[in-house]
């Protein structure tokens, strides 16, 4: 187990909080000779848990496997028990087994999920780090923090610099209340845009799905969703046409392949997005994303927002690919 600490490019600001380093924990797991890589990093303010619980949590996994040999159920059964209520750390350890059973298997962690994989994934852009000649057809934007006039000549200013085939993802943060929502969705109607993520307070359901009856633009829910009940309580009140899936938050590749089903069942377009961790972190959200074959573009261009990082997950055109080496296809050397 490593913590890590390392500072953003310059301090990102999202929904009110403002934050200069990024920490969590990396972590490896040692399976018949082979050795796995994960990470936990719970977001302040946004998780549910904090460094020091996970730490703890991490020890008794630990404990619980030195010297056995337990076969796979086994191994998620325990990694279910010593994870309970810390949705990041049962990321890092599914993460890390995963990764050493599909090196086990001479497999991408993907293929060893689903033989079926994508092995390319869209990725979204961010306005203002990502630039028009690096190819990205989906542009995330942050917006809610200026006037409305300004907003509009902003949106007409990326258009112009993005070209008009380039769609735009508008995150609000839950910075509206509804009929100020209301009134931005419709000037926003005008432009390209893919969606508009978490307009009003995470647990504002009823308004979301009204605002759902006001706007020709896909609402989609980020803060609002957390699990498998916060995605079963959105549908139930009609609120959303997007879920905004952060396996960091949610839990890991056993939650989020249920709510992706879940979605999937109700014709809700699912994205995977990091949480602004490191690219161990964003690797298995890649894996995850193309094993359960997602087609949305997704959120893991985040590594322009860190000073250093401890590897790369190569991008190009706004595509990433799954690595032909076997597991996650980064190694750890810490």
């Amino acid at each position: 187990v490593t913590p890590y600490s390392i500072p953003f490019l310059k301090p990102w600001q999202t929904a009110g909080k403002t934050y200069t380093h990024r920490e969590g924990i990396w972590l490896k797991v040692q399976w018949q000779g082979f050795i796995g890589s994960g990470e936990a990093a719970p977001l302040l303010n946004f998780s549910r848990e904090n460094l020091k619980e996970i730490h703890y949590a991490l020890e008794g996994f630990y404990k619980a496997i030195e010297g056995e040999n337990y076969d796979f159920e086994e191994l998620q059964l325990l990694i279910e028990v010593h994870t309970q209520d810390l949705p990041s750390a049962r990321f890092a350890l599914e993460t890390a087994v995963f990764d050493s059973l599909a090196q086990e298997s001479n497999k991408s962690l993907a293929e060893y999920l689903n033989p079926h994989y994508k092995s390319q994934i869209a990725v979204n852009g961010i306005a203002g780090l990502h630039q028009p000649s690096d190819g990205f057809n989906v542009i995330k934007v942050k917006v809610g923090f200026r006037n409305l006039f300004d907003e509009i000549e902003n949106m007409e200013y990326l258009t112009q610099a993005y070209g008009e085939t380039v769609q735009f993802r508008l995150d609000l943060n839950a910075a509206l209340d509804l009929p100020r929502a209301i009134r931005f969705c419709k000037e926003m109607e005008k432009f390209s845009i893919d969606y508009i993520e978490q307009p009003l307070p995470e647990d504002n359901l009823e308004d979301l799905a009204e605002l759902r009856y006001h706007t020709t633009i896909p609402i989609a829910v980020d803060e609002s969703l957390t699990d498998y009940p916060s995605a079963e309580k959105l549908i139930e009140m009609q609120a959303a046409d997007v879920f905004i899936i952060k396996p960091m938050i949610s839990g890991g590749f056993t939650e989020c392949r249920k709510i992706i089903k879940l979605a999937k069942s109700e014709n809700i377009r699912s994205v995977i997005t990091t949480s602004l961790e490191t690219s161990i972190g964003r690797a298995a959200c890649l894996h995850l994303a193309a094993a359960n074959e997602i087609i949305e573009p997704c959120g893991l261009a985040t590594d322009v927002l860190l000073i250093e990082d401890c590897s790369k997950i190569p991008i190009k055109d706004g595509i990433a690919s799954i690595s032909k080496m076997h597991g996650l296809g980064i190694a750890l050397h810490v």
